[in-house]
């Protein structure tokens, strides 16, 4: 089946609630003891939710640290007037440090000669730059072994133009509810930061958990606390589902540009994946796995459209997505369609769409592509 050439890339827009943001934060800090450090996690473009303006609505809300992922990311919310600390949680390289220490951004650092390489940069610019100690307790992503970490500090530690605020970890199995693993990380963490500051390397701010930490076990908060996706409005398990309320962020629509009336046995789509079964109405939405929108939601996902679910049929394009809307009265172009987010009596979260494509919560809203227009209410 030949498509015709859709223009049609301004019927569809993420909805982005910063009220909801706003109700998210408050609902996390309110978990937190007083002593406790927010740090608003908005990597990845905030999630897919657009980096900059949460960035900012995170300060109006009261959030006092914000995470990134990258170098680029850090620049851009100081460019845009954010001047509250701002933390690296992944790797940089040497040639990172300089920008590091110019835009004043905290890196996590695990490797000697990158740590060197900041220090050397803040001399060049006589700053005194922060950094954050990252140990590896168990993820094994990144970070220095706990029997590594004092001869680490020792060459490390004492250079003059470093401020070693904080010292961190990242838990494997936390958002699993895996209390026995995520306990005895803790515990590992607790014996060398001890062990460090026996020798005299002192970290004022430690740090361990994310989103679950902060909802379930604020006795592992130590001094600071990063959420990300709860922010956004998902509790990272459903679990906890009773210990907290959370109000999505993100609505995700489109509109209908096309309806076909197609007889029985018609194949539909790419491969033919889809056959109809009897004569059905099939319509066209301008979202395809370009935008984001998962290929792998071929043939099993759904969306709403006036208030009833539809089932996405054939294999999904590169920017459209068939939909059989055979049971939707009164169809036509034009109408709205919900892909994540509530119509009428009904929702679809992007916790149902992760389930649909065997993945999870941040991939989803993570992966919706920057020519989806943001539009914030």
């Amino acid at each position: 089946m030949i498509l015709p050439n859709l223009d049609s890339r301004e019927n569809t827009v993420a909805e982005i609630d910063l009220a909801a943001f706003r109700y998210n934060v408050k609902q996390i800090q309110s978990l937190l003891n007083r002593h406790c450090i927010l740090l608003a996690v908005i990597k990845t473009n905030a999630y897919g939710h657009g980096i900059k303006e949460i960035a900012h609505e995170a300060v109006k809300a009261g959030v006092e640290r914000l995470g990134v992922t990258t170098v680029e990311e850090g620049i851009l919310l100081r460019e845009s007037g954010i001047t509250i600390p701002i933390h690296l949680l992944s790797p940089i390289n040497q040639y990172d440090a300089l920008n590091v220490v110019t835009h004043e951004l905290i890196a996590s650092v695990s490797s000697k000669n990158v740590t060197k390489a900041i220090h050397d940069a803040a001399m060049k610019q006589e700053k005194i730059a922060t950094v954050h100690l990252k140990l590896d307790t168990g993820l094994h992503r990144f970070g220095i072994e706990p029997k590594k970490a004092l001869d680490f500090c020792a060459a490390s530690y004492f250079l003059s133009n470093l401020y070693w605020e904080g010292i961190y970890t990242h838990f494997s199995n936390a958002d699993e509810g895996d209390w026995v693993t995520t306990e005895k990380q803790n515990r590992l963490f607790e014996k060398t930061v001890e062990l460090l500051e026996g020798e005299g390397y002192l970290f004022p701010l430690k740090h361990v958990g994310a989103s679950t930490i902060a909802i379930e076990r604020v006795d592992m908060c130590w001094k600071m606390v990063r959420p990300g996706i709860a922010l956004f409005g998902y509790q990272p398990d459903e679990r906890q589902k009773k210990l907290i309320d959370l109000k999505p962020v993100l609505t995700l629509k489109t509109k209908i540009v096309q309806l076909h009336h197609l007889p029985s046995h018609t194949k539909i789509g790419y491969g033919g994946t889809y056959v109809t079964k009897q004569d059905e109405k099939i319509a066209i939405i301008p979202v395809g796995h370009g935008d984001g929108y998962k290929r792998g939601l071929s043939n099993k996902g759904y969306v709403l459209v006036r208030g009833r679910f539809a089932k996405i049929v054939g294999t999904i394009s590169l920017d459209q997505t068939f939909i059989n809307v055979t049971n939707v009265p009164n169809v036509q172009e034009d109408d709205e369609v919900i892909l994540i987010g509530t119509q009428g009596k009904h929702t679809i979260s992007a916790r149902d769409i992760a389930k649909w494509t065997h993945s999870n919560i941040d991939e989803v809203l993570a992966s919706i592509m920057q020519r989806i227009k943001r539009k914030y209410i």
